[in-house]
């Protein structure tokens, strides 16, 4: 890693809550001064500038001022440009996802100087010929069983089933989380060995317009590769996703081995009355950066802390970029309680929406609602890594979605084949159901499918081994072997086809198409292997069906130690005369006989067969 940036001296409390967002409905999040506009194909071919891709170092080159394209030159002309630079590098060659990496390097930053504000500078730029959308850039902010001494505290890990994942998995230094948020705490004991070479993408100018009452502080003007966070919120986010765990130090995480991309997008914002309240702001072109640059850099895991309440393309760009390369997006529903504006990107398709629940599975006070929410986590009193090397606790959504983005981390450590919508699905399908009244149906508005679960989603993933038997009987019973069947002083019976298909894994019993032969066994012994074993303790048997017995090892034999036993099998549907229905044609079901037959009482009441 580089050498890291120093941090700004630490003036917060042991304990954060969840604020009140800066970006309210009183106060916009529209940046003055800056536009997102992205050309159509067509225009982006016949641009003449030399246009830099992302902000520029040299102070004595300022960037272009032109695209060479007259129409679009003499409005920006007219709203006083400063600057045009590219957000995005071209699309690779051979890309999976060039159907939206190609539009995405024709997405340009506009600054400019003049009194127009972005919304109407953005509605000429949309009448002009060539130019596919333009937009105005936002403001988002930050949405707030080991043997480490403080995981005690750590409510969370328990309320999700950490410590029984655990037992199956822990994490694989193979998955990268990128947590886009204010940068780690490069230097964190408990951290820095799990991170991976992240980014600092802040790009705010170098003399931003803060939000009333606020101002900026620290890094806030130029790309580089030393992602140090000078706030705490990211290293908050990064401890519960991955930290060094089991190791009699601080704090456990819900992976213990991951790795962790720090890629810094939102800079230190302090509130001028306060000045321990320290926010982490940035903008939506310097998010969109962010996804792009972690999914390229080999993310497979995106936690996204952070939202506002003004939609863009240049996200939702962004964002499809990173599902169409299969990874997992992540983030927070936002702080902003029932009756808040949707906060974006949560509520982008594709992306995984988490609300916050408190220690009693109740929806934290601040925790936002809406159809889009897919899943919740544990988002009040959170303990976790925090800058300076050291552990508080903290309350948002903020700290309910890495709680998520962590559990999806175990699911690809133990099956690292998944793509990203299974993950996806495997997270909501195995959600704890959560409902504020009996009625409610899951998923809902509060809680969407409920808590997440690290073991159910683990077991779902990679289905335990189990050793069990094919089929199992109620009582020990008849030997039955396809096409034929043995039975003391009676005509050998025969099956009705032959056939017999064992499937596993499938349902606790076994169904027939039609009613058939009901096969009731100890055990079961396949030739040069113990027991077949099947993912889960299940069986399903169809008959007839197939001219051939089959088993999860080939060549399985059925054996029955006990041999025939007479009597009435309790899976045996009834003499024939009794127990079927002809269908039209007169077929039965059974050929011309009954196998069940030796089992029936003669007229005098003995039984047959023996």
């Amino acid at each position: 890693m580089a050498t890291r940036k120093g941090k700004p001296k630490k003036t917060s409390n042991n304990t954060i809550d969840a604020k009140e967002p800066i970006f309210g409905e009183k106060v916009s999040n529209i940046i003055p001064g800056e536009l997102i506009v992205q050309l159509q194909q067509s225009a982006a071919a016949s641009i003449t500038s030399s246009i830099a891709t992302g902000p520029i170092k040299s102070s004595s080159f300022t960037g272009a001022l032109t695209f060479g394209i007259n129409a679009l030159d003499n409005l920006l002309a007219d709203i006083k440009v400063t600057s045009i630079t590219r957000l995005h590098p071209p699309a690779p060659v051979s890309s999976v996802a060039m159907e939206v990496a190609v539009p995405m390097a024709s997405t340009f930053h506009i600054r400019y100087s003049g009194k127009k504000s972005p919304a109407e500078a953005a509605a000429q730029f949309e009448k002009l010929e060539g130019v596919e959308y333009a937009e105005p850039n936002c403001y988002r902010e930050t949405c707030v069983t080991p043997n480490d001494p403080n995981f005690a505290s750590q409510w969370g890990l328990a309320k999700i089933n950490c410590p029984a994942a655990w037992d199956r998995v822990t994490g694989s230094p193979n998955i990268v989380v990128a947590v886009i948020d204010t940068g780690v705490d490069l230097d964190h004991p408990e951290l820095a060995p799990l991170l991976v070479q992240g980014t600092d993408m802040v790009n705010l100018g170098t003399n931003p317009t803060a939000p009333n009452g606020f101002h900026f502080e620290g890094d806030f003007n130029g790309v580089d590769n030393d992602p140090q966070d000078e706030v705490g919120h990211g290293t908050h986010v990064a401890g519960t996703i991955a930290c060094l765990s089991n190791n009699a130090v601080g704090v456990a995480g819900v992976t213990w081995s991951c790795r962790i991309m720090p890629v810094r997008v939102l800079a230190r914002i302090v509130n001028n009355a306060n000045a321990s309240d320290v926010r982490g702001t940035g903008s939506s072109t310097d998010i969109a950066a962010g996804i792009r640059w972690a999914v390229d850099h080999g993310a497979r895991v995106i936690n996204m802390s952070l939202g506002g309440s003004t939609d863009t393309q240049v996200e939702r760009d962004a964002v499809a970029y990173a599902i169409a390369h299969n990874v997992v997006v992540v983030a927070a529903m936002g702080n902003g309680g029932i009756g808040a504006p949707t906060s974006f990107p949560a509520a982008y398709p594709d992306v995984i929406a988490v609300a916050a629940i408190d220690s009693s599975d109740h929806r934290a006070s601040f925790s936002q609602v809406g159809s889009h929410i897919d899943i919740s986590g544990p988002g009040v009193n959170v303990l976790s890594t925090v800058w300076n090397n050291s552990y508080t606790t903290m309350s948002g959504t903020s700290m309910a979605a890495p709680h998520v983005a962590g559990v999806a981390a175990l699911v690809l450590s133990c099956n690292s084949s998944l793509s990203a919508a299974q993950v996806g699905d495997i997270l909501r399908q195995t959600a704890r159901p959560l409902r504020d009244n009996p009625a409610d149906p899951v998923p809902n508005n509060n809680y969407g499918f409920g808590c997440v679960d690290a073991q159910a989603a683990v077991n779902r993933a990679c289905p335990p081994k189990v050793s069990v038997p094919i089929l199992t009987c109620p009582r020990k019973s008849v030997l039955i072997a396809c096409p034929s069947i043995a039975c003391p002083r009676t005509t050998p019976i025969t099956c009705p086809k032959p056939s017999l298909l064992i499937k596993c894994p499938s349902v606790p019993t076994f169904s027939c198409p039609k009613p058939s032969l009901v096969i009731s066994c100890p055990s079961v012994v396949c030739p040069k292997t113990t027991l077949v074993t099947c993912p889960h303790p299940s069986v399903l048997t169809h008959c007839p069906s197939i001219p051939a017995t089959t088993c999860p090892i080939p060549s399985a034999t059925i054996h029955c130690p006990s041999g025939l036993v007479c009597g009435h099998n309790p899976g045996d549907p009834g003499p024939i005369e009794h127990g079927l229905m002809q269908d039209e044609s007169g077929y039965s079901g059974w050929e011309s006989y009954d196998p069940y037959a030796p089992y029936y009482e003669d007229d005098d009441g003995s039984k047959g067969c023996c």
